[in-house]
């Protein structure tokens, strides 16, 4: 029951129901739910929506949750509360350290989402040191219902796992089991912690949760939008006295104790957090899925540099020449992906590399190497690109200096540091873009190359550093925050001066694909995984982390694998050959590509011609369709499936946004059964017409589509097949 003399104040949007309580001295918030007039199972205790340290503050509270929550929002006065249309922030002011606080809420329009972040501004006369500064907290989820907030059959988390060449692996589980549990009348100090330190942001964990109440069929949403440290916290916040207390979910991308960020504010300096989208709705993990999808698609995708549609594009790194690049070994694959129907050719690394084996990248200069290209040069294969109708790219890691490079002579200014010292890899330093000379020299490299006709600059990040303070003031260390903003800045400034040039983020495949960075690239690199049946848990688990369209996914029929590079005349052997002839690797391959943005890879000018014909069937078919992969929803019927699972079938779908219309992937890996059910009723209202799309001829699937259940079953004679499916309701 409320206390009395208590009001609550209710904010809505798309939805939902954020809920605050005013006792007079101002709004503290209590709930995130759909539901205005809702039964809680035990009253949430209400609390202030941001968290801080500060060196020097004890944190004057007992045992807490591990984030270290302090005392220091109850010791704050709240000034304001304003809210507008699409806005709400909230004002604070700690009038003994003179320190202000200030939560900004965006109420997305046309979505489920709101993005908060946290600024503070140092209004005394002598420094302050932040020791952890929260970017959101929301109080109370999943308060209500029957059962309690512990009960194993209640709540459910999703996260995702990522580590290369296994990008997008989600997971599921109860509470107690991801740590977080009751283990004695008194509240709960075990919380459930993902997080990443370094630039490789995304190389654990996606910076997301999905927090699912089975019991009331509502599910909540947290994306942190950072390519630096993060931190994303679930506990439960409880009474002393009574059952009272909720579940609570905190991030941060500035915590001493998780990650040994600190940052000093000067008098009159303002210090803003990384941002946080959260939201909820009624549905499971796709009804989230799609809320976030809303979100990403309206709120954070970059202008395109296109007209129509993003072009389809060919790469030759991947099961391709692997970064040696000749003009010998070019020619051929750019005449097959012409005649495949590709609209852009890549040249990945290796253009600057000198000629010699072992391969030695040095990276920062940019130099190219003219004696792989033949007569013309490397301007000579770009014309030759341009000439068959595809625009030319090509890689760059414009954020990297080797050691052996003219650029590593540089002035440190030039770089990130760590206690006085150049902070990189085992061959590399990493460029400070907090310089404008950084940003000059790399604007001299890509205006060079656009000069040449280069309409696409793929950009990869193939190591990372943990931590920079770059000699600010021997105090803080945001260096690396404060590194990334910066360079997306500079990211932003290249598009205003290159409208028509498209750009590729790439972190060594997914290591750094969180949606900060994707605001600024058009398309991510999904995976550096070069085995085609390892890609549709790859797949799946990405789409439900980036947009589709956003989502670069690897198709490389006739793929020369890493451990034969050296031996590239394998391709044309008769055992290689024979391998393809029935044309399956090649169909499950272009199934991979239809899923998302289709990017071409391997060597087509290997393909029989019925396989070829696969091919260009599977990239046709994709440029009829990319608009409706655009602004379609991804849809999981069958759940996620494990990488190293192969005695299963898989699935995905891309539902258009009235639900009218579904273009379905299945999968069979090694699965035993030669049937597989998939249940659409979620989507599908009752008849509906189903056709397999792709492949249209000579490789028919048996299918049978329940309008009562709503259900579609599929039969593939053999293993490692996959089909594409169009279900469209009448």
């Amino acid at each position: 029951m409320m206390e009395p003399n208590v009001e609550k104040v209710v904010y809505e949007h798309g939805g939902m129901v954020l809920e605050f309580l005013d006792g007079g001295n101002g709004i503290v918030q209590n709930v995130l739910n759909t539901e205005r007039d809702r039964k809680d199972v035990e009253a949430p205790i209400p609390y202030f929506n941001f968290q801080l340290g500060v060196l020097g503050v004890p944190r004057k509270l007992g045992p807490v949750p591990l984030n270290g929550m302090t005392s220091l929002p109850h010791e704050m006065k709240q000034e304001s509360a304003i809210r507008t249309d699409d806005h709400l922030s909230i004002r604070y002011k700690h009038d003994g350290l003179g320190l202000a606080v200030t939560t900004e809420m965006h109420f997305v329009p046309g979505t489920s989402v709101i993005r908060q972040k946290t600024i503070v501004t140092n209004e005394s006369e002598k420094p302050i040191v932040l020791t952890h500064l929260s970017s959101m907290l929301m109080n109370g989820i999943a308060t209500d219902g029957l059962r309690p907030w512990q009960d194993p059959s209640k709540i459910k988390i999703h996260y995702v796992m990522q580590t290369w060449h296994g990008e997008g692996q989600w997971r599921s589980g109860g509470l107690e089991e991801l740590g977080l549990y009751h283990a004695s009348p008194h509240p709960p100090a075990c919380t459930i912690r993902f997080s990443s330190l370094g630039s490789f942001s995304t190389a654990k964990y996606l910076p997301m949760v999905l927090i699912e109440d089975c019991e009331t069929n509502k599910i909540w949403y947290f994306q942190m939008e950072t390519s630096s440290s993060w931190n994303l916290e679930i506990g439960f916040r409880g009474s002393w006295d009574d059952a009272s207390g909720s579940l609570y979910v905190h991030t941060d991308g500035g915590s001493e104790r998780f990650g040994g960020w600190k940052k000093q504010l000067l008098p009159g300096e303002t210090y803003t957090t990384i941002p946080t989208a959260f939201g909820c709705t009624n549905g499971n993990v796709n009804g989230a899925v799609r809320e976030l999808t809303k979100y990403r698609r309206s709120f954070l995708k970059p202008k395109n540099a296109w007209d129509g549609e993003f072009p389809v594009t060919y790469n030759d790194f991947m099961n391709g020449i692997w970064g040696n690049p000749h003009r010998s070994k070019l020619i051929p694959l750019i005449d097959a992906a012409a005649q495949a129907g590709a609209e852009c050719f890549c040249i990945d690394a290796g253009w600057f590399a000198d000629d010699v084996d072992p391969m030695v990248y040095i990276l920062g200069d940019w130099t190219i190497k003219e004696e792989r290209f033949g007569d013309g040069g490397l301007q000579g294969v770009l014309d030759y690109i341009k000439a068959k109708g595809m625009t030319p790219g090509i890689w760059l890691e414009m954020e990297m200096a080797s050691e052996g490079s003219d650029l590593a002579l540089k002035p440190d200014d030039w770089f990130n540091m760590h206690g006085g010292v150049r902070v990189g890899g085992a061959d590399r330093f990493f460029l400070n873009f907090t310089n404008p000379e950084v940003c000059d020299y790399l604007h001299s490299v890509i205006e060079r190359l656009v000069a040449m006709g280069i309409g696409f600059i793929k950009n990869d990040y193939n190591d990372f550093i943990a931590i920079a303070d770059n000699g600010s003031d021997n105090m803080s260390t945001d260096g690396l925050q404060a590194n990334n903003e910066s360079f997306y800045s500079f990211i932003d400034e290249v598009r205003r001066r290159h409208p028509r040039l498209i750009l590729e983020n790439c972190g060594s495949g997914g290591m750094r694909e969180d949606n900060g960075v994707l605001a600024h690239f058009h398309i991510q690199s999904t995976s550096d995984q070069e085995i085609y049946h390892n890609y549709p848990s790859i797949i799946q688990g990405s789409l439900a982390g980036m947009l589709p369209e956003q989502a670069g996914i690897w198709a490389y029929p006739y793929p020369l694998l890493w451990h034969d590079k050296s031996k590239p005349d394998i391709i044309f052997s008769e055992a290689y050959q024979a391998q393809m002839r029935d044309g399956e690797m090649t169909i499950f391959n272009m199934v991979n590509g239809l899923c998302g943005n289709m990017y071409l890879a391997g060597h087509f000018h290997a393909a029989d011609p019925m396989n070829m014909s696969l091919i260009q069937e599977a990239v046709e078919l994709y440029k009829k369709e990319r608009t409706h992969i655009h602004k379609g929803y991804p849809i999981y019927p069958t759940g996620f499936i494990p990488i190293k699972n192969k005695l299963t079938w898989a699935s995905l779908g891309i539902v258009s946004p009235d639900n009218e219309k579904i273009l379905l992937a299945v999968w069979r890996m090694n699965a035993p059964d030669n049937y597989f059910d998939i249940p659409l009723d979620e989507w599908l209202p009752g008849r509906a017409v189903v056709r397999q799309v792709y492949p249209s001829n000579g490789h028919e699937s048996q299918f049978y589509y329940n309008d009562r259940t709503r259900m579609l079953t599929v039969h593939f004679k053999g293993t490692y097949q996959a089909r594409y499916y169009e279900i469209v309701s009448i």
